[in-house]
């Protein structure tokens, strides 16, 4: 097995680089953008011929979603465009290709969890960019994993966990918006996915991944403080008092039946994920 990773330096593959070396690949390599900008056709050939990857994961995105609004070429380029070449170039060695995608590719109107094959309709420009490269991917790709993920959190970028403690700091009321719900889910949880993904392959396709159980923004900042012992008041508002570029979407839980039917990893339910984070973030005070 010998993966090549491109997203070097991302929220996602900083924990990724932790993780993957437990399936013991002969060859492991992660490339940031100085080394290989996905945007560019034939130096992702180039670079995907020198290494001979037999998996392909890309990490690499655009992420700023109310940045995206502005600059929605530039996602478009990074987020969609660029996933042609990424996966030609992995057709090319018979390489199996991994994505990420979002739960913004729905419109969030839905009653209850999102299933895998659900109708998209993104309501943002971020949204429509990631829903381009998935569909270049499920057109092109001959062997894929495409994995949706939602209210991803880790250590390598700054969070909401992170807002509310630093707003914390200075602040002994705050309002959060209590009308869009998901499940907060860390890069070690879709990290330890991804390894068992690729170590029982099953059938390839899309698959949706989060921990379990799903929560609002108001619940999420309110466990937060209640965990750190704040004293901090949250008032539950509804997403039209924040004013913000890119809409959001209102529902964004995804049903992960598919995932566990497949036999693989369980994720734990969204407190925990959010305790594990924070207990590291206390270590690391105490260093």
């Amino acid at each position: 097995m010998r993966i090549l990773c491109f997203g070097k330096n991302g929220l996602l593959s900083t924990e990724l680089q932790k993780w993957l070396p437990e399936l013991n690949p002969s060859e492991l390599t992660f490339l940031d953008r100085s080394e290989c900008d996905i945007t560019d056709e034939q130096l992702v050939k180039k670079i995907v011929g020198k290494y001979q990857p037999t998996i392909v994961i890309n990490a690499a995105a655009y992420t700023k979603v109310d940045q995206c609004e502005d600059e929605e070429a530039l996602a478009t380029s990074i987020n969609g465009t660029a996933l042609k070449f990424l996966v030609e170039a992995s057709n090319e060695h018979n390489a199996i290709f991994v994505h990420f995608s979002t739960d913004y590719v729905f419109d969030g109107q839905k009653i209850g969890p999102y299933e895998e094959d659900d109708e998209t309709n993104p309501i943002s420009a971020y949204g429509r960019s990631k829903l381009l490269g998935e569909t270049i991917i499920k057109e092109r790709a001959k062997r894929f994993y495409i994995m949706r993920v939602q209210w991803v959190f880790g250590p390598a970028k700054g969070n909401f966990i992170d807002t509310m403690l630093k707003l914390a700091e200075n602040r002994d009321e705050l309002n959060v918006v209590n009308d869009q719900v998901g499940s907060p889910t860390s890069t070690t949880s879709i990290s330890k996915a991804v390894v068992n993904l690729l170590h029982n392959m099953p059938e390839f396709g899309i698959y949706h991944f989060r921990t379990l159980n799903h929560c609002s923004w108001y619940d999420y900042a309110t466990y937060i403080f209640e965990k750190q012992g704040l004293q901090v008041k949250v008032n539950p508002v509804p997403s039209t008092e924040f004013k913000t570029k890119a809409e959001r979407p209102k529902n964004s839980v995804l049903n992960i039946a598919k995932w566990i039917y497949a036999d693989l990893y369980t994720p734990l339910n969204w407190q925990r994920d959010v305790d594990e984070y924070l207990s590291t973030l206390s270590l690391a005070e105490k260093h």
